[in-house]
């Protein structure tokens, strides 16, 4: 794998909208809290560009991907928000620029197409974590107050040392495990809708050997249902080593007045669509659409063991420092 430069405190970030737009106040807003994390953001076009769904046509948003990578003087890249449209841009993207400038790259939800793309053609560790717009701060009368588990794995993330050894959930927490054993491999995955949206394509993601995480919001049960059997029918829990399932944010089972009853539950569905294929299986990792929520590197090396609930990242992120 590809890894960027660590980051240091007063680096200048880029902060890109490849998705959905926002509200202008709480772009400006966020600027608080990210100088506040020690960090230098660069607000680019996208970030306050609207075109119906999306933070601006293709081109703005695919010309913000570019000139973040590009510039010499940015050393990491932090999305805005999620919502879609990033899968739009995925044909478009000049992969030879990501290659030739890894940065730290950091989002999750729609942005899980870009971590797949960047990881498919430029073979680059990227990281699944709080956006720009993500609730890991808030403000109290001019003062940025943040989640202090958020925070505390966002720091460790972007400015610390060597491998970051055992992911642990905030204590109200626990891991879970749906199927025993141990596994090892590179970690990849994220938002479920975005790993059912490119099967097929150039951008599908490969889990020969690797370690599958899972994680989706505002879809109901049953739905989940189905992209979790579109996995299964493209070989993804065959060809895999372990599963991680993050969060389900809203994702409910519904009455149905057509037969008097309700969807499967979440852990019905996992039992007799995940467990039948035997990988060891940790449930609950407090990642996704949630918070406080945890951050971690994609692409790097993970040891999974079921049997005590504990998830390890053995290998670093950042290019020239040592792993474990």
């Amino acid at each position: 794998m590809v890894k960027p430069e660590q980051l240091k405190k007063g680096d200048r970030v880029a902060i890109i909208a490849p998705s959905t737009p926002a509200d202008p106040d709480k772009v400006r807003r966020s600027e608080k809290g990210l100088r506040a994390l020690g960090l230098e953001p660069v607000y680019y076009p996208s970030c306050f560009s609207h075109h119906g769904h999306l933070a601006g046509t293709d081109d703005v948003r695919l010309k913000d991907i570019h000139d973040a990578f590009g510039d010499t003087t940015i050393k990491g890249i932090i999305c805005l928000k999620g919502g879609s449209g990033a899968t739009r841009l995925l044909d478009k993207i000049d992969y030879g620029i990501i290659s030739r400038h890894p940065k730290v790259f950091v989002g999750y939800s729609d942005i899980t197409a870009l971590h797949m793309a960047f990881q498919k053609k430029c073979d680059l560790v990227t990281f699944h974590g709080p956006m720009a717009l993500s609730d890991m701060y808030h403000y109290e009368n001019d003062t940025v107050e943040f989640d202090p588990f958020t925070y505390e794995s966002y720091h460790s993330n972007l400015f610390g040392e060597g491998p970051l050894g055992e992911i642990v959930n905030p204590e109200a927490f626990p891991l879970g495990s749906l199927v025993g054993g141990q596994a090892e491999g590179q970690l990849v995955g994220g938002n479920l809708s975005l790993l059912i949206s490119t099967l097929g394509s150039p951008y599908e993601i490969d889990t020969k050997g690797k370690i599958l995480f899972i994680e989706e919001v505002h879809e109901s049960a049953y739905v989940v249902d189905r992209m979790l059997c579109a996995l299964a029918l493209a070989g993804k829990f065959r060809e895999c080593a372990g599963i991680i399932l993050g969060t389900w944010t809203d994702c409910i089972q519904e009455e149905k007045k057509s037969y008097g009853g309700k969807d499967l539950s979440l852990e019905e569905i996992f039992e007799e669509v995940i467990k039948p294929w035997g990988k060891p299986t940790i449930t609950g990792l407090y990642a996704g659409h949630n918070t406080p929520q945890l951050m971690f590197p994609l692409g790097v090396h993970v040891k999974l063991d079921a049997d005590l609930k504990t998830i390890t990242i053995t290998e670093s992120p950042y290019k020239g420092v040592l792993n474990e």
